[in-house]
């Protein structure tokens, strides 16, 4: 059996026609557009048929009429043409995963709607190739990336240095190079969003084989997900997607205005959003109330309703109100001497129904402050059933390294980011990551979607810093960092 990801490809693909009754099934993407093709020419002449016979075109005349899939142009032929040659390319993705699926005799089936397969994205105006001196356009992505393809077999090595030959991107606005054609051409995906592979049962479009069958994997029944995060007790199948997921849990940015670190850029602008900008853009129509998303503004229309939005879920009690906060207030006040106890102090073991009474007895029971820029606590649950606070983060060492060097400096660390420069950083790998030259082979399995250039892929895993909350010998709290490896140094 084949390792994740390294599929044989076979040949003769079973490329079936879906438009309309149509059952026409041919091996080869040229034979199987030309059909296509023929379909096409028919349902518009007959579109122009009705246009002369009727003034006042239907926008209809513009329908996509491939099963399952209820696409309408409301603008042009054109937008219709393009939209049925990415079903051609779609359908040779499902049968690229189809093999991929059938290579793995481990797994199972897509569990997924299938009534999906055939929902694709809205297309661009035109496929434009952006290599210099370029600049064609292309309808049908089968040839776009055919195209691309061909500008990375033609280009010309270049000489770095005595010993060393590389080939460059020559895509509009890139500088990357490459070591050779192959490793270009997979990273011109990341610039033309192309898609390798394609789930047969739901239609999800992958950038390599081994993401197709994450996709798979992760619908895992719960009794085979062998692998548990340490951090939030979540499960995974394999040990590679466990060590994805530990990613998300390593903070890797600091706000420019205060202590606060998370993991990720969307979080940090999430922060700066609602903890440092003083901007309401959602404004509501009906009274002068004004927000900062749109959540929270739907939340304020429920309380301009007629009808109560909310009802109690506890069996006999007919409450209902206006708005959530409402509706969590009754719970309360009414029903939570109905429900077991599920927070429980790590200090002194008292319990609370509700994780924010567990917040305020920390806060003033036991004097716990909240993480430096966050609004509240996190709890885990453990293997008794209960919920504890959240003792433990991770951060990157090149972060840490920052925050040490911050009172002696006397600067602010993260002052030099901005929202733009912080797509740029390169998030760091947790221990335990493959090491260059995994990654590269699983690259090389199905090409890389994220574009990353070769000095990128060769830098080694950074270490991740294990930060402790602890109250020490005094009675004070404090922070403990241990670098994987026995460093440890208090903050």
């Amino acid at each position: 059996m084949p390792p994740p990801g390294k599929v044989p490809r076979k040949e003769n693909l079973g490329l079936q026609c879906e438009w309309g009754s149509c059952s026409f099934v041919c091996s080869a993407m040229e034979e199987f557009c030309e059909h296509v093709t023929q379909h096409l020419r028919q349902h518009l002449h007959a579109s122009g048929e009705e246009e002369d016979e009727e003034e006042d075109p239907l926008e209809e005349e513009f329908s996509c009429l491939w099963q399952e899939c209820g696409f309408c142009s409301m603008d042009s032929s054109a937008d219709l043409i393009r939209h049925v040659y990415f079903h051609c390319y779609h359908t040779k993705l499902k049968q690229w995963g189809l093999q991929a699926l059938q290579s793995q005799a481990d797994l199972s089936p897509c569990i997924l709607d299938f009534q999906s397969r055939n929902i694709i994205p809205d297309i661009p105006d035109h496929f434009l190739c952006l290599w210099e001196h370029c600049e064609s356009s292309f309808d049908n992505p089968e040839w776009f990336y055919r195209h691309v393809e061909a500008h990375s077999l033609c280009c010309e090595y270049q000489a770095v240095g005595k010993d060393n030959q590389v080939v460059l991107c020559g895509w509009k606005g890139c500088t990357c190079t490459f070591k050779d054609c192959r490793k270009l051409r997979e990273h011109l995906r990341s610039h033309t969003q192309e898609k390798v592979v394609a789930c047969p049962t739901c239609g999800g479009m992958f950038a390599n084989n081994t993401k197709f069958l994450d996709h798979i994997r992760r619908q895992t029944a719960l009794d085979q997900q062998r692998f548990q995060c340490s951090h939030c007790s979540k499960r995974f199948a394999t040990e590679r997607l466990l060590r994805d997921h530990m990613r998300n849990h390593v903070n890797h940015y600091k706000c420019p205005l205060c202590d606060m670190t998370c993991p990720l850029p969307s979080s940090l602008r999430n922060h700066m959003r609602f903890r440092h900008s003083e901007d309401r853009p959602f404004k509501c129509d009906c009274c002068e109330y004004s927000c900062k998303n749109l959540i929270d503004l739907r939340k304020h229309l429920d309380t301009h309703s007629k009808e109560p939005a909310y009802r109690c879920d506890f069996e006999s009690c007919g409450f209902s109100a206006r708005s959530l906060c409402s509706i969590k207030s009754h719970y309360r006040k009414v029903h939570e001497g109905d429900s077991e106890p599920r927070y429980k102090c790590h200090v002194c073991d008292k319990c609370f129904t509700r994780g924010n009474n567990l917040t305020v007895h920390l806060r003033e029971k036991h004097q716990f402050k909240w993480p430096s820029g966050h609004p509240r606590f996190r709890y885990k649950e453990h293997e008794d059933g209960y919920m504890r606070l959240q003792l433990v983060r991770y951060e990157s060492v090149e972060l840490t390294q920052q925050l040490l060097r911050q009172p002696q400096d006397g600067l602010d660390p993260g002052a030099s980011l901005s929202e733009s420069s912080l797509q740029g950083i390169i998030l760091e790998a947790v221990p335990g990551d493959p090491g260059p030259q995994e990654e590269a082979e699983e690259e090389e399995e199905g090409g890389s979607g994220d574009g990353t250039a070769l000095s990128a892929s060769q830098d080694t895993p950074s270490p991740v810093i294990h930060v402790v909350n602890q109250t020490n010998a005094q009675g004070e709290q404090e922070s403990i960092c241990c670098l994987h490896g026995g460093l440890r140094r208090r903050l």
